[in-house]
């Protein structure tokens, strides 16, 4: 994932990138120096430009929400960011998982190391409890270390 020339800017495309998360990170991301969102999905705003929902996003303005086709946004990122419905990201970010891809999912889906606390929380199983294990979770004031070696930051 890491880039060696240093202006050469690192490719993300953000899953479930017109809710409230996918949205906040756009914005985030628009002002990061070396990252380039190359891809944002939204099943009920597919079609439509980032920068038309979103006038405060003109820097998208040529971006266009397009439906999730895991397979087609392979060759368009280095990295995904996941701002799914919990439930949905764990399929997601087993796709990203068996085709080596590092995943920043900002769901609920790996953020609990413990199965059965998740489905106490989530009413509903874990289906990838391998992957759970090799989460890490994001803060960095107490993984830091781990954060940098990561997969899959949770």
């Amino acid at each position: 994932m890491k880039k060696t020339i240093q202006h050469e800017k690192l490719s993300v495309a953000i899953c479930g990138g017109s809710g409230y998360t996918g949205v906040e990170l756009l914005r985030i991301l628009s002002g990061h120096p070396q990252v380039k969102v190359t891809a944002v999905t939204s099943e009920k705003s597919a079609g439509k430009k980032v920068s038309d929902l979103f006038p405060h996003l003109q820097k998208y303005a040529n971006l266009t929400y397009e439906p999730m086709n895991k397979i087609g946004l392979l060759k368009k990122a280095d990295l995904f960011f996941l701002a799914l419905p919990h439930g949905a990201s764990q399929e997601a970010v087993n796709f990203f998982f068996e085709n080596k891809k590092p995943v920043i999912d900002l769901s609920a889906d790996y953020r609990l190391s413990d199965p059965k606390v998740y489905q106490e929380w989530y009413g509903l199983p874990h289906k990838y409890q391998d992957i759970l294990k090799k989460a890490v979770f994001g803060l960095p004031e107490i993984y830091r270390s781990k954060i940098k070696k990561a997969k899959l930051i949770a």
